[in-house]
């Protein structure tokens, strides 16, 4: 019998465990779309329709993607998946190694909550002026279902470390973990 992929999550969280801002992450960190190219290429990544939909870069070279939604009727279009339930995108990766949940909020609760991710990768990202945002309006973000603490507290960490790239941009510090039970 075949093995099936490893489900890893990929994440980056802000302060509060911030990860959305209108559909947009409210941050921009080179180094973090660094760590996620190079983690998740050539793997398959899946994401909820508003996630997709809101991408600037889509399909992703090199990775199948595939969008998962309940309106949609398990079929390849424009060289990406359309799947009715995450269980239905996982299926689509049966000839991979190991396959990325890739957001937004409520996949990578329903992935969390059912035990499906075995591997977490985490980018914490610290900034002082999206830090004050967040407390004034924090209505306004989507959140991570679970803090990195949850993650530090249930799973062995690993921190990854990146020589070639500068530690701060802009302001911004990301910081990359990696969580396994």
């Amino acid at each position: 019998m075949k093995e099936k992929p490893v489900v890893c999550g990929i994440a980056a969280v802000g302060p509060n465990n911030v990860i959305g801002l209108d559909g947009q992450m409210p941050w921009y960190s080179k180094q973090d779309f660094y760590h996620f190219r190079k983690t998740t290429t050539p793997f398959p990544c899946i994401f909820g329709k508003n996630t997709y939909e809101n991408m600037s870069l889509k399909p992703l070279p090199n990775r199948l993607n595939i969008v998962c939604s309940a309106q949609f009727k398990n079929e390849y279009k424009d060289g990406v998946f359309y799947a009715d339930s995450l269980e239905s995108a996982i299926e689509q990766c049966s000839d991979f190694e190991k396959l990325f949940i890739c957001g937004g909020s409520a996949i990578y609760k329903y992935a969390l909550d059912h035990d499906l991710i075995k591997i977490m990768y985490l980018t914490i990202i610290q900034n002082k002026v999206l830090a004050e945002q967040v407390v004034k309006n924090p209505s306004a973000y989507t959140y991570f279902p679970k803090d990195a603490s949850w993650f530090k507290k249930y799973w062995n960490m690993q921190k990854i470390t990146y020589p070639e790239l500068p530690t701060e941009n802009l302001g911004i510090k990301a910081s990359f973990y990696m969580f396994t039970r």
